[in-house]
């Protein structure tokens, strides 16, 4: 079916590449185009269709490396965010999160946890692995952990994930009450 549309959809733009156009000025002075000529109409040529041919994608230079996706520190052989999963949708959490972290083989001596929510770092994370996140309300949000030394450097990080909460509404119910 999308096959027909395409071809009725190429056959009418050929179609109207190839129409003639008629110009005309009524008596107020306004110009009118038309497909059908009349009294001192004037014929218009009309060139191809407009097109656009974007520029150039620049190559990477040698000097540029490629961003290599975040690897764990030496001594964590994976860290990843385990709940909430990327792309998911939660409804009705009544703003706490629930979240869970996979730290292999865990948390060595001296460091510790960071949570990244919607780029803004949370003071309320306990070192954890299995939290609640407070005041989390609908919409899209991303979340992004880290493990930093004593000296505060940032040894691991998780790749940020998006996630969405849905919150369902009095006013807008999933069913609608049956009428008495």
């Amino acid at each position: 079916m999308r096959w027909i549309w395409l071809a009725l959809m190429c056959a009418w733009a050929l179609g109207a590449q190839a129409q003639e156009v008629w110009r005309w000025v009524d008596e107020n002075g306004v110009v009118h185009f038309e497909d059908r000529p009349r009294p001192g109409a004037e014929r218009i040529e009309l060139s191809g269709p407009q097109t656009y041919t974007p520029p150039p994608i620049p190559e990477r230079r040698a000097e540029e490396p490629a961003q290599p996706e975040p690897e764990p520190a030496p001594g964590y052989t994976g860290f990843s965010i385990v709940a909430p999963a990327a792309g998911e949708t939660l409804w009705n959490i009544g703003g706490q999160l629930p979240v869970q972290l996979d730290i292999q083989p865990g948390l060595r001596a001296g460091h510790r946890l960071q949570v990244y929510f919607d780029g803004q770092r949370r003071e309320d994370v306990p070192q954890a692995t299995q939290f609640v996140l407070n005041e989390v309300w609908r919409g899209e949000h991303q979340l992004r952990a880290a493990i930093v030394d004593g000296q505060g450097r940032e040894v691991a990080s998780t790749a940020p994930i998006t996630f969405y909460v849905q919150q369902a509404s009095i006013q807008n119910p999933n069913r609608p009450r049956p009428r008495p």
